[in-house]
């Protein structure tokens, strides 16, 4: 038999794996090009001060706090993951669709932009524990790492394209050309997960795990590892969320960047997401990947210290915001892969979804409230010092991985009861 050519990653060579990183590379630049063209369409088109501008970037995590765990229970319940993760995606178009209808019309508001947001936020909790159940039936266990990997490259690379693609479409074309681009993704995303077939288990009725109400919860306070990594991740995400809410009204009034170098700014951030990507598996085998989370955690927030340190104009404040933001995105990436090779290593199979829910509640449920905190330290102290507050809170999240056997944890081979694996494999 022909061998595959080597230049393929491995898990590429998975048909199955190869349509679900088909659907999440296409959502991912979907995702990115509105998140600076919805952003902007409030602050450029309809006005919005740096409060309102955090309070909408509220609204689209609170789904997570209300309707992750539910929505986690129902897939694995169920064995849908397929279908809500397409379903999201055409609930999505639907969403998006109505911006260029309102603009035409003159009657855009920021009320309508929070109700997109608010849909946009319930597909990323349908998207988000979908995809967690979907993940293990497409590769065996031992391409776990890899497999996130070459997930997070896609995305990456989609999120390295998007922002630019939108913030030039909403300098030339105008937000409803950035949103109608958005929309098209998402139905080509949705074509690629009807073809995918899974071979997706559902909740066995009577089963001790359909007894518990709540068992992704029970299982994160069970388990020492994943209850460590979500600590590091939702006081990250708090914070993260805290810097973000106010950074591009930063952006655009004090450092007085345009709509296509804000583009830019994110696109860097996704180069650097793409070698932190490029850097995981090394990393995972050189140092384990309860190290490799906390390199990345200091990686991912430490250098936008910089940020709020620069005040000026020009092309050196430019270089500095974009070195900052390069290294951040190393840091994400590298975070953000040993967090879900953990997950995927550590999660049975059939708990993944409901703990993917669980574990979505606390970590992104913090984001709104990291926004507001955002607004209101911003409209009492001033935006510098709620993105100093935001640098600083997310680089001392690691502090969670000291005591913990997280730092230790190096893989498959440190698990006293090997995860069961994903033995079959979808078509």
């Amino acid at each position: 038999m022909r061998a595959p050519r080597p230049s393929v990653p491995a898990p590429l060579r998975h048909s199955a794996f190869r349509k679900l990183w088909s659907a999440t590379t296409l959502a991912a630049l979907g995702d990115s090009i509105s998140s600076v063209a919805l952003p902007l369409a409030a602050i450029e088109v309809l006005g919005a001060n740096a409060v309102q501008s955090a309070v909408l970037s509220a609204v689209i995590w609170l789904p997570s706090l209300f309707l992750a765990i539910p929505a986690g229970s129902f897939a694995d319940r169920t064995g849908y993951h397929r279908r809500l993760l397409a379903g999201a995606n055409l609930l999505r178009v639907a969403a998006l669709s109505s911006v260029p209808i309102a603009t035409a019309l003159g009657v855009l508001s920021l009320t309508q932009l929070a109700v997109i947001l608010a849909v946009i936020g319930l597909c990323s909790v349908l998207s988000n524990v979908s995809e967690s159940g979907l993940f293990a039936t497409t590769l065996p266990s031992e391409l776990y790492v890899a497999g996130q990997a070459a997930s997070y490259t896609g995305q990456t690379a989609a999120i390295l394209a998007g922002p630019s693609i939108g913030g030039l479409l909403v300098q030339l074309a105008g937000v409803p050309a950035a949103v109608g681009v958005d929309a098209a993704t998402a139905v080509t995303a949705a074509l690629f997960l009807l073809r995918l077939r899974p071979v997706e288990r559902r909740h066995e009725p009577g089963s001790p795990d359909s007894r518990d109400r709540r068992p992704g919860l029970a299982f994160i306070r069970r388990n020492p590892l994943i209850r460590t990594a979500l600590a590091v991740t939702a006081t990250g995400n708090f914070f993260n969320m805290l810097f973000l809410s106010v950074l591009v009204w930063y952006y655009v009034h004090k450092l007085s960047l345009t709509s296509a170098q804000i583009g830019f700014v994110f696109s860097v951030q996704a180069i650097g997401g793409l070698v932190g990507a490029a850097l995981a598996s090394r990393l995972a085998r050189r140092i384990g990947l309860g190290r490799m989370l906390l390199v990345g955690c200091v990686l991912s927030h430490a250098p936008l210290l910089v940020i709020p340190a620069v005040g000026a104009t020009g092309s050196l404040v430019l270089a500095l915001v974009l070195a900052s933001t390069l290294l951040g995105g190393i840091g994400e990436s590298v975070q953000d892969i040993s967090v879900g090779s953990v997950f995927a290593l550590v999660v049975p199979p059939h708990l993944r979804s409901q703990t993917r829910g669980a574990y979505q509640t606390v970590s992104f449920g913090l984001r709104p409230l990291g926004s507001v905190a955002g607004a209101l330290i911003a409209a009492t102290a001033g935006i510098p010092v709620a993105l100093w507050v935001g640098a600083i809170g997310g680089t001392l999240s690691c502090l969670w991985l000291l005591p913990s056997r997280l730092l230790s944890f190096r893989g498959q081979d440190d698990l006293s009861e090997q995860p069961e694996s994903a033995t079959a494999l979808s078509q």
